[in-house]
């Protein structure tokens, strides 16, 4: 109960940071009305789906200032440029918020479940010097190296990759996927087969990083508890699916100081295991403070 309170406050924070008609949004949001008139802050109207509205109301959260949007694309100002993003609505930028705990300027950013390159763009955007990105799935990375090129970043690297405990291959769809959608092999007759990177082979190979997000829909259990490189890291944010005691013991004995946010319930239908506990992990090397 309080934690559907708590997200039912974030959720109107969000909104009404966003909207001047606020309540007329969430109330159509609620209703699942299928088209909404969105009267922005910034005096800009347009006219979307429920998921346009909870979309761009964490584009305003993050000081983004929307200029057009499509059901294809949106333009928004964010730390004096104009970013362009392609697929949209396949993104998290509610999420994005969470991220600007990370100390990303002039340093080398390791993303792992990069999806559309949202969060790679945001990166690069607030100064990382480089940003080397991770994204399994077909649907989600093409959208990333548009977006990548789009607004011009020849700092970030996209791969068209995953990340576990080993190295391996797996054949999954090139169907559309959100995020999500965890790693799963697809028997589809169309399926392609893309490389998965133990976390060690990456750090060895695109490394050295100092800092490195991860959200990768379960990926980090193996990931992080068979590294023996991971104390490499000088900064790590993660969101954790099924818990986090295992990885917060990994990453102490690994020489960082420890945060975890209290597990959230939810439900994903998409996911092989859907009972999720979802939460944050913050984690610091210890000489660092």
């Amino acid at each position: 109960m309080l934690e559907a309170m708590t997200r039912q406050m974030e959720r109107v924070k969000r909104y009404r940071k966003a909207y001047r008609n606020w309540i007329s949004v969430m109330w159509s949001v609620y209703r699942n009305r299928p088209r909404i008139e969105l009267k922005l802050r910034n005096g800009l109207q347009l006219e979307g789906s429920p998921l346009w509205a909870y979309r761009m109301s964490g584009i305003a959260n993050i000081g983004g200032d929307v200029r057009r949007a499509s059901d294809e694309l949106i333009e928004f100002a964010f730390n004096g440029r104009l970013v362009t993003l392609h697929g949209w609505l396949y993104g998290d930028f509610v999420a994005l918020p969470d991220y600007g705990w990370l100390d990303v300027e002039g340093k080398r950013v390791l993303d792992v479940g990069a999806s559309i390159g949202d969060t790679a763009v945001y990166f690069a955007l607030r100064g990382a010097r480089e940003v080397v990105a991770f994204e399994p799935y077909p649907f989600p990375y093409g959208f990333a190296l548009r977006n990548v090129e789009a607004n011009g970043l020849r700092n970030v690297k996209m791969i068209n990759a995953g990340v576990s405990g080993n190295d391996c291959a797996v054949k999954v769809t090139k169907g559309e996927t959100c995020g999500g959608d965890d790693l799963k092999p697809s028997d589809e007759p169309d399926a392609v087969e893309v490389p998965i990177y133990s976390l060690d082979r990456v750090l060895e190979e695109y490394g050295p990083f100092d800092v490195m997000k991860m959200d990768c829909e379960g990926c980090e259990y193996e990931a992080i508890l068979s590294s023996k490189r991971i104390g490499e890291l000088r900064q790590i944010q993660m969101e954790y699916h099924y818990g986090p005691e295992r990885l917060v013991e990994a990453l102490r004995n690994a020489g960082f100081e420890v945060e975890a946010t209290r597990p959230k319930r939810d439900y994903n239908s998409r996911a092989r295991d859907p009972n999720m506990l979802l939460g944050y992990i913050y984690a610091r090397k210890r000489e660092l403070g």
